[in-house]
Parts: C-alpha cells; sequence; structure tokens
C-alpha cells in the first residue's frame, strides 16, 4: 500500500510559528554524529543509515535542513526532521518534509511539531512555497500535528479517499475538513533567489 501524501501551500496557508518547549534547542545534524542520530531513528523502528547513506541523503537535503532537537540537560536527540529537495521530479517546486521523527521517550512535549516548522521555514527561506511529505496511515498523532498545521492530505490515487475517511472518524472530524486535495494540482513556483 503506497503511503499517504500531504501538502502544505504556503501562499494560501500561514506559515506556522516556530516554538520549542523549554529545555530543549535547535540545531543542524553533523555528519559526526550520525551514531546519536542512529539512535533516535532506531527508536522510533527506521533503520539506522551508514556514513554513505548519510552521505547520500546529504545531496537531497538542504543546507542547514537536517534539523536536530537536543535535549539540553543530556544532550540526546529528541527529534528530527529534514528539509528536502523534491522526491517527485514531475513536481520539481515542492520541497520535501521528511524523516520527522521523535523519540518516545520525549513524546509529550510537541517536538516532532517544533522540528517540522522549523523545516518548513528552511523549505520557504530556500524559495518553496508548496511542500509535501509521506506519512501512515497508523500515524494518528502525527497526521493530527500536521492537519493542525495546515497540511492537507492529497488523493493522489484512488484509494485515498477512503483512507482518509477512516482517518477523519479516528480524529473525531468530518472528512470535508480535511479539505483534501485532488488528483490534479498546480502548485506555487518556487520563489527564486
Amino acid at each position: 500500500m503506497e503511503q499517504l501524501k500531504m501538502i502544505f501551500n504556503a501562499v494560501k496557508t500561514p506559515m506556522p510559528a516556530f516554538e520549542l518547549a523549554e529545555g530543549f534547542s535547535l540545531r543542524t545534524v553533523l555528519d559526526s554524529e550520525l551514531e546519536q542520530y542512529n539512535e533516535l531513528r532506531c527508536s522510533v523502528e527506521f533503520p539506522p543509515w551508514d556514513a554513505d547513506y548519510l552521505q547520500k541523503y546529504r545531496k537531497k537535503v538542504l543546507s542547514d535542513g537536517m534539523k536536530i532537537v537536543i535535549e539540553n540537560a543530556t544532550g540526546r536527540f529528541a527529534a528530527s526532521a529534514g528539509a528536502e529537495t523534491t522526491d517527485m521530479p514531475e513536481f520539481p517546486e515542492l520541497g520535501v518534509l521528511g524523516w520527522v521523527m521523535t523519540h518516545p521517550e520525549m513524546r509529550g512535549h510537541h517536538l516532532g511539531k517544533a522540528v517540522s516548522v522549523a523545516a518548513m521555514h528552511r523549505l520557504y527561506q530556500e524559495g518553496y512555497r508548496a511542500f509535501s511529505l509521506l506519512t501512515d496511515d497508523f500515524r494518528i498523532a502525527a497526521l493530527k500535528t500536521y492537519l493542525d498545521l495546515g497540511w492537507q492530505p492529497w488523493l493522489y490515487q484512488d484509494d485515498m479517499e477512503e483512507r482518509w475517511h477512516a482517518i477523519a472518524e479516528k480524529l473525531g472530524r468530518s472528512f470535508a475538513s480535511l479539505k483534501c486535495l485532488p488528483l490534479e494540482n498546480e502548485f506555487p513556483e518556487m520563489e527564486r533567489k
């Protein structure tokens, strides 16, 4: 089953404000921190990366786009997200919010939201005015966060409407309130610098 896709249109929807819980700080992941980054990845059941894969990812992620939230007291990696170039050649104008994760022991501080917003601001700074993300039907807390931030489901395949109806029901929302986007879409162009 294909992952869900969501779109954020920064021309039609105001960019959310960045807010970070006290006791945490935000910065960019360094290559030398791959072991710590992999600890975070494994905590959410994502596979670890080797140094070669990290370098491959560096070619996709924007400079200063591999965001990390650190717990100040321990230095532990708490949450991460990437501001990436498009993963859909047919839509080069779409930036990507990718690899969003929050350590299970750090939940409840809205760190996933904070790091997502930081990555969204990095995409906007780069000139992207529309962003996409991939996610899964079972990530209900993440889906709620994205919807609350102004992301819209994209009905890019025939089964998407049915799946989003089920998600809306789990969230206690009407399907109409999700403001789903149809398959055929035009996205705002990048602002060139």
